[in-house]
């Protein structure tokens, strides 16, 4: 994974790798969002900030979101479709649980 999505105040690659990896994501989603709520408002901020900087610029690869997260999509449309729900369910309250392709 490159610089771009490791930060200095917070590590979006080891949060990827611990809280989407392929296990987490298909059966922990929502133990994410309350370890996000419940953790010091420092390190959920700065995750989110960093998780909407890299949907923005669209900067991590297919390859790189497999490498960290053992988590395998066909396009990065698909990857970004993906991970704008993971944002919207994780830091903006959205009900539905993202689930990763099969």
């Amino acid at each position: 994974m490159t610089g771009a999505v490791t930060g200095e105040k917070g590590d979006l690659a080891g949060f990827l790798q611990t809280y989407l990896n392929v296990e987490v994501a298909f059966h922990h989603l929502p133990r994410v969002r309350s370890t996000l709520s419940s953790s010091a408002p420092e390190w959920g901020e700065s995750i989110k900030r960093e998780f909407s900087r890299v949907l923005e610029a669209k900067e991590l690869s297919v390859g790189q979101y497999c490498e960290t997260t053992w988590v395998d999509f066909e396009s990065e449309a698909e990857l970004y479709a993906y991970l704008g729900k993971v944002y919207r369910y994780l830091f903006l309250g959205a009900d539905e649980v993202p689930l990763p392709p099969d």
